[in-house]
């Protein structure tokens, strides 16, 4: 397992999914445990043109249920991630985008 704190050139990689996948995505993490360290979920809901609908409430509330999935791990993990990511659970449901983390570690 790669240690995000020890390791080179971070970024927090996002991955933005149905609710309705959660418990695959989940999954897929502990899975790919050498590649992400750890992972944060979060509740979110979707607007816009790529928010496909799913229920009837998301309908008539115009939005979607999403998660949000947030991971630091070494800039040289994401295309495996993303590669492993796509065999697992094709989805253009699923959203990802990178940010640079500049400082990461733990107040010890």
């Amino acid at each position: 397992m790669t240690n995000p704190e020890t390791s080179g050139p971070l970024v927090a990689l996002n991955l933005a999914f149905p609710a309705a996948i959660e418990e695959e995505l989940i999954d897929f993490c502990h899975e790919h445990n050498q590649l992400i360290a750890g992972f944060t979920i979060l509740v979110a809901e979707g607007f816009g043109d790529g928010a496909k609908l799913h229920s009837a409430a998301e309908v008539v509330l115009g939005r979607a249920k999403r998660r949000l999935l947030t991971a630091v791990l070494p800039i040289a993990n994401v295309d495996s991630v993303l590669t492993a990511l796509r065999d697992a659970l094709p989805s253009p449901e699923i959203v990802y985008w990178t940010t640079s983390v500049e400082r990461f570690g733990r107040l010890r």
